[in-house]
């Protein structure tokens, strides 16, 4: 009987080992296959979809809710199939641009080898919010393959790489990486920002390779909340550059609504329109969405989280619309010659400032500008008599052009009465021309008595941009660039109220 027990005993274990190693085999062989998988690079949208979603387990919207917005899921799209480019994606406050860029830098360490990818945020904090989702992914499906890992480096057997730089020049000048991906550049300091546009080489692949070559593109990531921002003025460089621009809102990764929850009561009711039940799919909670937008005023709202334009706050010129104050108006050319007027704002390094006024039935045009730095004001008369517009009676200025010139000896008002100009200076302070301004694109009562020509692009940017300190104060930020032409527009209109009691419409 023991004997028995003996050989069942045996049996049995052997049994259990044939059984063990067989499951040891199946589990290799599935690793092996996982490790596969991974690799293996996606031939097309469905693929990759499939990938984030088996491997990292990311649902992205691939649908946009709003029109002329597109789905998150058109970035990774962009930005995984060669030959991709320069790409600029404006995004809500919490909707998943940080996430993306980090499965994006994923994809490209894992399926580009040997590309080289940098990640620079406005702020090191924010460069670390995508790191810190990039390497629990990258230690879970590329571990082994990590040849160094360090707290802001990872290198891979393979040859590519990805760290994190600090929001610095001497981080970013001497670089050469395929991918720089810049998390909101909204917080980016203006000489970084430009040092970082030479940072990337395209990598060529051997002929025959099984993978086109990588192109070396630089990605932005941010909101899009001043217009005097540094987003702003990437924006508008890329619409004219035809740089693709990705733009989604809250609500197109907003949750699906349940059927039960009322919309006659909900908070996202002006913003949504039901669309919520019939067409949101993504991962940004309801409750999350309602707390945020009752925490907020509506200007940071639709700034930060619906995308529709730049908060104005600290515009000085904040009631400055382009489609009601910029116009080409026949009123500003009728009778051109005794109306017209300039407007002078003095500089040499900095910018000489000249704006052609002409102010008819109480509504004032301005037609006409011109910005140049480096020359005297001789030099910049001689051509200001070269423009179309004849020769006007009156110019303002800057008081501050009574001082004699340290060369000279002559002040540049002394030029301008020696040229002919009947000049006005009146000295005021800067906050009282900034209310006549005001007063003119917004009255309390009737239409704007203030419109600017579309060829007067500068003044137009100028009039949009000039704002106020983060610190806040009464006196806007003199930029050196946006400052002078707005001067010059306020001491048309410090001088002329002063006229005002006189008959003739001119100073």
């Amino acid at each position: 009987m023991n004997l028995l027990k003996r050989i069942v005993s045996q049996a049995t274990k052997r049994r259990l080992a044939g059984w063990t190693r067989r499951m040891n085999l199946l589990a290799i062989k599935g690793g092996l296959m996982a490790k596969r998988l991974v690799k293996r690079r996606c031939k097309d949208a469905d693929d990759l979809w499939n990938f984030l979603s088996r491997h990292l387990k990311l649902r992205v919207p691939r649908h946009a809710v709003c029109e002329g917005h597109q789905a998150p899921f058109d970035y990774l799209v962009h930005a995984y199939f060669e030959p991709a480019s320069d790409l600029v994606v404006w995004a809500p406050r919490g909707g998943g641009k940080t996430r993306l860029g980090a499965a994006a830098t994923l994809l490209d360490l894992l399926h580009k080898p040997p590309v080289s990818v940098r990640i620079l945020g406005g702020s090191l904090d924010q460069s670390r919010r995508m790191w810190e989702h990039l390497t629990p992914d990258l230690e879970k499906l590329a571990g082994k393959s990590l040849k160094v890992s360090r707290q802001s480096r990872i290198e891979c057997a393979d040859g590519s790489q990805v760290a994190v730089l600090t929001q610095s020049q001497r981080a970013v000048r001497g670089l050469r990486v395929q991918k720089l991906r810049c998390d909101e550049v909204e917080l980016f300091r203006d000489d970084v920002w430009e040092a970082a546009q030479l940072v990337t080489r395209s990598l060529k692949h051997d002929a025959g390779a099984d993978w086109p070559d990588i192109r070396g593109v630089v990605e932005v990531f941010s909101t899009l909340h001043a217009p005097f921002g540094l987003m702003h003025r990437i924006v508008e460089q890329a619409e004219r550059r035809g740089t693709r621009i990705i733009k989604w809102c809250v609500l197109d990764v907003l949750a699906k609504c349940p059927p039960e929850r009322e919309c006659d009561a909900c908070p996202l009711m002006p913003d949504c329109k039901g669309v919520a039940k019939t067409e949101c799919d993504g991962f940004f909670d309801i409750d999350d969405a309602i707390a945020m937008k009752q925490r907020v005023g509506i200007e940071t709202w639709e700034a930060e989280m619906l995308c529709k334009r730049p908060n104005r706050r600290r515009c000085v010129f904040n009631s400055f619309d382009p489609q009601l104050h910029v116009r080409e108006t026949s009123a500003a050319t009728a009778d051109i010659r005794k109306e017209l007027s300039l407007a002078i704002d003095f500089g040499y390094a900095n910018p000489f400032v000249c704006l052609w006024i002409a102010t008819t039935a109480g509504v004032t045009h301005v037609i006409d500008e011109y910005v140049q730095p480096m020359r005297t004001v001789e030099e910049h008369l001689d051509h200001l008599a070269g423009r179309p517009w004849g020769r006007p009676r009156a110019v303002a200025c800057d008081p501050a052009g009574s001082r004699r010139d340290e060369q000279t000896a002559v002040s540049n008002l002394a030029i301008l009465r020696r040229a002919g100009y009947a000049v006005r200076c009146r000295p005021s302070r800067i906050v009282d021309g900034i209310e006549l301004v005001r007063a003119a694109l917004r009255p309390a009562s009737g239409e704007p008595r203030l419109f600017i020509h579309p060829r007067c692009k500068r003044l137009i940017e100028a009039m949009r941009q000039y704002h106020y300190p983060d610190a806040g104060g009464e006196l806007p930020v003199k930029d050196g660039i946006h400052d002078h032409l707005t001067d010059a527009l306020r001491y048309h209109f410090v001088n002329r109220a002063a006229a005002a009691p006189m008959r003739s419409a001119m100073y």
